[in-house]
């Protein structure tokens, strides 16, 4: 049974977001590696994009002389336990230096980060859910200025994962106003583009790319809703029409999720913009989170859905107490 819950694992899965993709291993690819931080909401697909940028089968595809880059992949840990030298530790062992006498992890990476400097390797790491980190009051100041001193002085970047910008998703003012952060570009991770969608639900299913195409539009180009919808539809599409029936009750625990990170105020100005109606300037603000995670479309005179579902989800079935401005746990 597909198992719409786990991340891709294999890059020849992997679906879309070839614009990312190319724009991500740019920066890889720079004179001096620079780091990327990848921005989007829960069940978007940030795990599947870093997994599938650091598989060797892609990095040989992307960059020209692959072998000059060493890739290093630390999963995202939700423990408020994890410490600094914990994570630090993490990273040193797959980088497979052991640790001397009398040093600090600090001391152990910088030494196998200035090694494979000299040897004229591009570090590059990859954190997943790093907001677990930033968020964590066991990773002082001194653990993101480290970070920041070597990306500044050696051929090392960072790509990370967080469902908000990392300067928004501090646990301390002094966390938040590192330079540190200044060191990445962020890029946003929304709906697969129309074709991209169209082909992951085709390669799911078996469908012909107008039912498809017609499917996924209905229910929202992510790659989550999209393994929902295959797996709810084993014996083919829904007919035009029935989409709603269908299809909407499967979708509807996941576009719950998707308005807990609203604050209550937001349940008017969301209702309004459900049923076509030109947002209040003094509420529309409290819709903010679903635009800064292209569930909402703002293109400065309408609001528009990222999917019909969620639409008639939010006219129909949307009451206030789904809106519970969850945003930090999103």
């Amino acid at each position: 049974m597909l198992d719409a819950e786990a991340p891709v694992a294999r890059p020849a899965d992997f679906f879309g977001r070839k614009n990312i993709v190319r724009r991500i291993y740019s920066r890889i690819a720079a004179e001096r590696p620079q780091s990327v931080a990848v921005i989007g909401g829960r069940k978007v697909g940030k795990t599947s994009l870093l997994a599938y940028l650091a598989a060797p089968a892609v990095r040989r595809d992307n960059l020209p002389e692959p072998a000059r880059y060493r890739f290093v992949s630390v999963p995202g840990v939700d423990d408020p336990r994890l410490r600094a030298d914990d994570f630090l530790d993490a990273l040193n062992g797959l980088l497979g230096g052991k640790k001397e006498p009398g040093e600090t992890e600090y001391n152990r990476l910088q030494r196998q980060v200035e090694d494979l400097h000299r040897g004229g390797v591009n570090l590059v790491c990859f954190f997943d859910d790093f907001h677990h980190v930033t968020r964590n009051t066991n990773f002082p100041l001194e653990f993101f200025s480290f970070l920041r001193s070597l990306a500044n002085n050696y051929n090392l970047a960072y790509v990370t994962s967080s469902y908000l910008e990392l300067q928004k998703l501090c646990v301390a003012k002094d966390i938040e106003e590192s330079p540190f952060f200044n060191i990445f570009t962020n890029t946003a991770l929304g709906p697969l583009a129309d074709d991209e969608a169209r082909d992951l639900l085709v390669s799911l299913t078996g469908w012909g790319a107008a039912d498809a195409g017609r499917t996924a539009s209905w229910a929202g180009s992510l790659p989550y809703v999209l393994k929902l919808v295959a797996r709810a539809c084993p014996d083919g599409p829904p007919p035009e029409g029935r989409e709603e029936k269908i299809l909407l009750p499967v979708l509807k625990d996941y576009l719950c999720t998707i308005l807990a990170i609203l604050p209550r105020e937001a349940f008017k100005p969301l209702k309004d913009a459900a049923r076509g109606k030109a947002a209040d300037p003094r509420e529309s603000h409290f819709l903010k989170p679903l635009a800064r995670h292209h569930f909402l479309l703002d293109d400065g005179a309408t609001l528009t859905f990222f999917s019909e579902a969620f639409k008639i989800f939010v006219q129909k079935h949307a009451t206030a107490a789904m809106l519970k401005g969850d945003g930090g746990s999103f």
